[in-house]
């Protein structure tokens, strides 16, 4: 499997705290079955600051020593960009990072944005010549049960991601994801969605949970499907393909 949505890196963001952190994470990942990774650390404005230098090498450090451990699982770089004004400059400038240095990138809003700054950002994106990858599209009010408003950003040229968490059943009682995991039905149901990705942040509350999302949909709309949301569409995109 591919995943095109992690917090690997340690401390520069809510991800791990220490390397060992960050290797335990990628252990778990590939005992699930994922063999490359894109680390998308948190790039946001007023909360998440750290230098590009530093995660970059922070980045190359965690690469070194899995590589130690896992020599056949590829670490790509990327990142998880909150969209605010200064994004637009940034991305044209190429201070940001993209998808493996391809076309792509990863963007993400608050839960709250309203449909009209979700539309209008992801045009301004687009008029960059950079397509976005709407991160976590379960997440946005904007867009609860609304196929039309998906669809809408697909015709744009966009693509969507849900986590893997989201995928799983929800449970009967105290479950607080729950309306996002019935979000992540209705749209893996109306197929709407183009990867399924971890957003693996630590060992704790956010494990990776690929295996256990594969086995649902693989259950629930075939092999075939399974196959495309978990690794077919995310080595197009980090290939810099069109799906």
């Amino acid at each position: 499997m591919i995943d095109i949505h992690s917090h690997i890196i340690f401390d520069v963001d809510d991800g791990p705290l220490t390397i060992d952190e960050s290797l335990s994470l990628l252990e778990e990942s590939y005992k699930q079955g994922v063999r490359t990774i894109v680390s998308t650390s948190h790039r946001r404005k007023g909360m998440f600051e750290t230098p590009e230098d530093d995660i970059l090498n922070k980045f190359k450090h965690v690469k070194r020593e899995a590589a130690d451990k896992f020599p056949d699982l590829t670490l790509l770089y990327g990142g998880e960009l909150y969209f605010t004004a200064d994004i637009l400059k940034k991305l044209e400038n190429n201070e940001i990072p993209r998808m493996n240095d391809t076309r792509f990138a990863l963007i993400e809003f608050s839960q709250m944005t309203p449909w009209k700054d979700i539309h209008l950002a992801l045009s301004q994106v687009l008029m960059l010549g950079i397509t976005p990858i709407v991160a976590h599209i379960e997440r946005y009010a904007a867009l609860e049960f609304n196929g039309d408003r998906v669809q809408e950003l697909i015709n744009m040229g966009c693509y969507t991601q849900v986590n893997s968490a989201h995928v799983l059943k929800a449970k009967l009682f105290g479950d607080k994801l729950k309306i996002f995991k019935k979000r992540t039905k209705y749209f893996l149901d109306k197929d709407l969605v183009h990867c399924i990705s971890s957003d693996m942040h630590n060992l704790k509350k956010r494990p990776p949970y690929m295996k256990q999302a594969y086995q649902i949909v693989e259950k629930d709309y075939g092999t075939r499907r399974a196959r495309k949301l978990f690794e077919e569409n995310a080595a197009s995109l980090i290939n810099n393909e069109f799906l």
